[in-house]
């Protein structure tokens, strides 16, 4: 008996935690409805082998050329001072071993200081010829791998990675949902997708001293695995009720003209109490910040030819155009839900006045 009053706290500490979540907000819907027009909607919620998993990052790395052995190092580095220090730092133990996200810091760097050399060279005859054929030769190698660099330094790093995993619980009912952070550090991300060899020259180097930061807050907050897995829980309690209202209205009338039954209060006080005030905010915050996400991730890639791999995720994830991605099958059930409702409402005349 001692033991029992020790744990019923916190049964019932675990027990509230339960009902916040999104899982419980959706299956509790799930059941009001069922219950209210008395049919039967598989209420159990089960969505992580639906979502697809992200490549593996062989998959996702793009190959660059390399620039042949002794090129650099016999180039006058005197006269490319700025390159000087990149390139011991490349050399050195722990530039070996660059996370991709380092290593393409490194690179737009050593592409920003040797098109600065470049420009200086061009400008000043009194160089020997030998050293511009090296250092051209240097930096159309340098062009041709730096979107691929960029490529690398986002969709190769473990942090961004983290954000289309199974793992993550539902963006929650309310609180901080991790949309704001997240917004700021893919918007970073973004930008660097943005540059290209003709470009790289206006970007401001400072921002690369603050881009492990937006790596952290993706990899601590990684939003976009949790808006997959709220995608899920929600297409699926849309299809279900969805599916289940028609069925119901399909074998007879759940109103009449002129009655004013005890079901169709009940079904009005589900509407507002529980359609209205608890589904329908929980919905609207993942479509709102979820839309700004789907945005910029659309953006990121439409700056790259991805691998075809990352290519055939992104179609079965947040693709807006592709008609079986994630995105656009909860956009259907959306529809369909808001319809099936409708049907419903308005023929026990309870459409809500506009």
């Amino acid at each position: 008996m001692h033991t029992l009053l020790i744990l019923l706290p916190l049964l019932l500490l675990l027990s509230g935690c339960d009902r916040g979540s999104p899982k419980y907000l959706l299956e509790d819907y799930m059941s009001r409805v069922s219950n209210t027009i008395e049919q039967d909607i598989d209420t159990k919620l089960e969505t992580n082998e639906e979502i697809p998993l992200f490549p593996r990052k062989r998959e996702r790395i793009k190959q660059t050329e390399e620039i042949r052995q002794g090129l650099i190092e016999v180039l006058d580095l005197k006269y490319c001072a700025g390159m000087l220090h990149l390139i011991a730092q490349r050399n050195s133990n722990l530039g070996r071993v660059m996370q991709p996200s380092q290593k393409m810091a490194y690179e737009i760097r050593f592409f920003s200081h040797l098109e600065s050399c470049k420009d200086k060279l061009e400008q000043d005859s009194s160089q020997p010829q030998q050293l511009r054929k090296q250092l051209d030769a240097i930096y159309q190698i340098k062009a041709r791998n730096l979107k691929s660099e960029i490529w690398n330094g986002i969709y190769g790093a473990d942090e961004f990675a983290a954000n289309f995993s199974r793992s993550e619980d539902a963006i929650t009912t309310e609180g901080e949902s991790g949309f704001g952070a997240t917004k700021s550090a893919i918007n970073a991300l973004t930008q660097l997708a943005a540059i290209s060899p003709e470009s790289a020259g206006q970007f401001d180097l400072i921002k690369l001293s603050k881009l492990e930061d937006s790596y952290k807050v993706l990899h601590a907050n990684r939003y976009g695995s949790r808006l997959l897995k709220s995608l899920l829980l929600l297409s699926e309690t849309m299809e279900r009720t969805s599916t289940a209202i028609h069925a119901r209205l399909d074998k007879r009338p759940f109103c009449f003209p002129g009655h004013q039954t005890q079901k169709r209060d009940i079904l009005h006080n589900v509407f507002i109490k529980y359609y209205s005030q608890r589904f329908q905010p929980y919905l609207s915050r993942v479509h709102r910040e979820g839309d700004q996400w789907r945005d910029f991730t659309e953006t990121l890639i439409g700056q790259f030819k991805p691998t075809s791999a990352v290519l055939a995720h992104y179609e079965k994830t947040l693709s807006s155009t592709s008609e079986s991605s994630l995105w656009n099958r909860y956009i259907k059930a959306r529809d369909a839900h808001t319809k099936a409702w409708q049907r419903i409402l308005r023929q026990c005349n309870l459409m809500p006045q506009r």
